[in-house]
């Protein structure tokens, strides 16, 4: 039984990673889509730079490889936002 709980907990722990990973990489390119915008107010701006780091230190605090996840996918997220678009081919 002691082999099936580390197995288990190991296969959540990496479901848990990878999950996290994607949410990091979704809101980490709504949050950047945002800021590159400037028909929005900097109000909207501000609440989701509020926002993430609240959702930054509520992970900090109770799940560390949430957090790992999550800032890899944020540190993809903004990688792939600074990469320059490729033109559109017309034919």
């Amino acid at each position: 039984m002691e082999v099936y709980n580390t197995v288990v907990s190991a296969l959540v722990g990496l479901a848990t990673f990878f999950g996290m990973l994607v949410l990091g990489i979704s809101l980490g390119w709504l949050m950047l889509d945002a800021y590159k915008q400037n028909n929005k107010p900097w109000q909207t701006q501000m609440i989701f730079l509020a926002g993430f780091f609240a959702f930054l230190m509520t992970m900090a605090i109770r799940v560390h490889v949430a957090l790992a996840g999550f800032g890899l996918g944020f540190g993809v997220a903004v990688f792939m936002w600074g990469l320059p678009k490729k033109p559109k081919k017309e034919d």
